[in-house]
């Protein structure tokens, strides 16, 4: 079954972080989240046909507490007195699809494309976060026995500074330009919990203050790629109300164009010679390589005579298509690039 390169990444990350790595007979996985459990075994019986059913051995502080997980593995159970919660640890045996599965972590561990999701794995599986509001205290771990190559390359190619405690045996990652990073690389999306923390320790820094101008400036040079208001409220860091005053202004200055696309506005440089429409305007502007009748069209999309008119009218607008006087609908011939979103 066809499983993407990134989740494949994401689960590279966690057993990389909490696998035991060394045997060669079995795949293992440990934590104490339901959830990345249930992750990890979806994902790895997607990759491979275990001979095998899995095993899952539970750890619990007394004999009274004793999760299950909706799986289809053997299930054991325990007591381990020192935990403060339950964990798990997952086993599933087979020595060929070891093989498979530990030549497929080298081919994703030396690809830097995959960085940021096995970064993802690495946190969900060993992260942590320090956070004192009064003291203003903020820092982010990963917690690794001893120095771990592969977090290194990866922190450094993407211009993360850190620490390595050897007595507390974790990174730790602090300043706000670095965490910052790692915000945008959405690091601690696979664990709920850790994710909600890490979002309130960010959202307690107050906002950067821009010199006068500088906004505007900023954006005008960000705009040489299509972006909504949202996507760049969130890049700038600032409410969409105040975006949206600074791309009204660059509009009237006549620096920027915007397009309605599916009730969002999506702003970019005039001199970008661009247009851009919806994927539905693309496949009608497909569909006009011969001419058509409005109602023709509408038979194609399964929609009412209106509704493509409507569209056709649109595209009218943007100088993309002109109706003869028969009623048949026909491309234009256009020098601007055509952009579907």
């Amino acid at each position: 079954m066809k499983i993407e390169y990134d989740i494949i990444a994401k689960l590279c990350g966690l057993w990389l972080a909490e696998g035991d790595n060394r045997t060669n007979s079995e795949i293992t996985f440990t934590n104490n989240n339901k959830n990345l459990v249930l992750f990890f075994h979806s994902n790895i019986t997607r990759l491979f046909d275990f001979k095998n059913l899995p095993r899952l051995y539970v750890y619990s502080p007394s004999r009274n507490h004793r999760p299950t997980l909706p799986i289809n593995a053997t299930h054991k159970y325990y007591v381990d007195e020192r935990a403060s919660k339950p964990y798990f640890i997952y086993r599933v045996s087979d020595v060929e699809a070891v093989k498979k599965w530990k030549r497929l972590v080298d081919f994703i561990r030396n690809k830097k494309k995959f960085y940021p999701f096995l970064l993802q794995g690495f946190f969900a599986g060993e992260g942590s976060l320090k956070f004192h509001f009064k003291s203003k205290s903020r820092a982010l771990r990963i917690s690794q026995g001893k120095p771990n190559l592969l977090i290194e390359n990866i922190l450094n190619s993407i211009r993360i500074t850190f620490d390595y405690d050897q007595q507390k045996r974790n990174y730790e990652i602090t300043g706000r330009n670095n965490l910052e990073k790692l915000k945008s690389l959405d690091i601690s999306m696979m664990h709920s919990e850790k994710h909600k923390k890490f979002l309130n320790m960010m959202n307690s820094y107050k906002q950067y203050h821009y010199k006068k101008g500088f906004l505007e400036k900023e954006i005008y040079n960000f705009l040489a790629h299509p972006f909504s208001t949202n996507e760049l409220a969130n890049k700038f860091q600032r409410s969409k109300a105040r975006i949206t005053r600074v791309l009204v202004k660059l509009k009237k200055e006549g620096k920027i164009l915007n397009y309605r696309i599916q009730s969002k506005d999506y702003w970019i440089k005039k001199d970008q010679n661009l247009i851009m429409i919806s994927k539905r305007k693309e496949k009608i502007l497909k569909l006009l390589k011969a001419p058509r009748l409005t109602s023709e069209i509408a038979k194609s999309f399964n929609v009412n005579w209106k509704t493509s008119f409507r569209r056709l009218k649109e595209l009218k607008k943007l100088k993309l298509v002109i109706q003869d006087s028969n009623g048949y609908w026909r491309r234009r011939e256009c020098k601007k690039k055509v952009v579907a979103i």
